[in-house]
This record gives structure tokens, C-alpha cells and sequence, in this order.
């Protein structure tokens, strides 16, 4: 673990410029980006589940399979 959270979240070193921000800056970004993510991750999920409505129940289970879901 580094010693910014933000790091792992991002999962690359912060840029230079991010040196000028304080561990409270830092700290918030990191807590928007989570959120954003948890939020994308939650949106995909129902737009999946919307569009399997779509396609008939016995080919759900391999079109997910084949989805990688």
C-alpha cells in the first residue's frame, strides 16, 4: 500500500502536479473517484440486467457466460 490511498485507486503514481495538493485534497479526490466508480459499476450492472430482458431466458445463462459476466 503507498502512502496515498489515491494511488491505489487509481492504480498508478500520482502525477507531479498533484504534490501541490494537501493529504485533505487528496483525500476527497480520492473519496469522489471511489464514488464515482461504485456508481459506473452500479449503472453497468442495470443496464445488463435491463438488456437481458431482451433476450429470451434459455440463452441468458450462455450469452452471460460469453459476456464474461
Amino acid at each position: 500500500m503507498s502512502a496515498y490511498p489515491l494511488t491505489d485507486t487509481l492504480g498508478a503514481p500520482l502525477p507531479e502536479e498533484f504534490t501541490r495538493l494537501s493529504d485533505t485534497e487528496l483525500g476527497e479526490l480520492d473519496r469522489l473517484l471511489r464514488a464515482a466508480r461504485t456508481r459506473r459499476a452500479k449503472h453497468l450492472a442495470e443496464a445488463v440486467d435491463s438488456s437481458m430482458r431482451y433476450v429470451p431466458r434459455l440463452l441468458r445463462p450462455t450469452l452471460r457466460k460469453a459476456l464474461g459476466l
